[in-house]
């Protein structure tokens, strides 16, 4: 499991409709600490940030909620539009629904500028090789 970064969790999480059920708040937060928060490839699948492939056993386990809690939990989530799921019988793909707004806005323009400056470095590089 990954320990490293962090999610922005605005205030307003406290006026959220789920946010006094402990099973739907709990699945939900594990699943914004839990979900790929960069782009892979897993089996042939593409799993995008805010994504993940998953199991209801495996969030059981993970959550210590009850397969039937989560089950639960995940309707009430796929009912509101927090969360998208589609399930094989293998595993479940969860999609976090605006994952980018749980994302650290200062990471996001860190890496924007790191690649802007990359780009520019780029040009001029093309520039003087040119001539």
């Amino acid at each position: 499991m990954f320990t490293e970064g962090y999610i922005n969790i605005h205030r307003k999480i406290l006026n959220w409709e789920w946010y006094n059920d402990p099973n739907v708040y709990r699945l939900f937060m594990h699943l914004l600490l839990t979900v790929n928060w960069t782009s892979s490839i897993w089996h042939g699948t593409e799993i995008k940030p805010g994504q993940i492939i998953t199991s209801v056993e495996h969030l059981s386990t993970e959550t210590g909620l009850s397969k039937q809690q989560i089950r639960t939990a995940l309707n009430k989530l796929q009912k509101t539009g927090e969360i998208t799921i589609q399930t094989t019988n293998k595993y479940t793909f969860i999609s976090v629904e605006n994952y980018d707004m749980y994302q650290n806005s200062q990471e996001k323009n860190n890496l924007k500028a790191d690649s802007e400056k990359d780009r520019s470095n780029k040009q001029i590089t093309n520039k003087i090789q040119r001539k």
